[in-house]
């Protein structure tokens, strides 16, 4: 089975709370890039950076844009239409199906998926109480040992027999 492979896309996001001149700056470290470069980067559109990467490279370099401060797309190879703009709802394609786009790290909430849970009541345990160490825990009476009888028994010298 072959592995996945991912495009990556950067279109110039920049997460919430990073100063631009930083990112640029950063992304230009990344990349050497220079000021044309960096101006076609940030210009808004998608401009693919990678293409048919496998999961471990896509992961660094969303890691990487990440700590430049920037959101970096990642798509299936694939796939060849146009990022969707994140919004507040999961455009449908022709096929019906759902486009699904990650949020930027350390946002969202996964509380619409919990499950509601009915705590159930304590129980009263405030006549429980510990017995002092060493007391037994079950008090009935052991069974009585066996009666056997060992009378017909009797023990060769040392060094004899076989055990057959």
């Amino acid at each position: 089975m072959p592995k996945e492979r991912y495009d990556l896309f950067f279109a110039g996001r920049i997460m919430e709370g990073e100063a631009p001149e930083r990112v640029r700056e950063a992304i230009a470290g990344l990349f050497g890039a220079d000021r044309r470069t960096l101006e076609r980067l940030f210009s808004g559109t998608a401009v693919k950076i990678k293409s048919a990467v496998d999961q471990e490279t896509a992961i660094r370099y969303r890691v990487a844009f990440r700590d430049a401060g920037a959101l970096l797309d990642i798509r299936p190879a694939a796939s060849r239409e146009p990022a969707p703009e994140p919004s507040g709802h999961a455009p449908t394609g022709a096929t019906g199906a759902s486009t699904l786009q990650l949020l930027p790290p350390r946002t969202g909430t996964l509380l619409d998926c919990a499950v509601a849970v009915e705590p159930a009541p304590i129980p009263d345990i405030s006549t429980i109480a510990l017995a002092p160490e060493g007391t037994p825990i079950d008090e009935t009476e052991p069974p009585p040992a066996p009666a056997v009888d060992t009378g017909g028994l009797t023990l060769a010298p040392a060094a004899t027999g076989t055990l057959e």
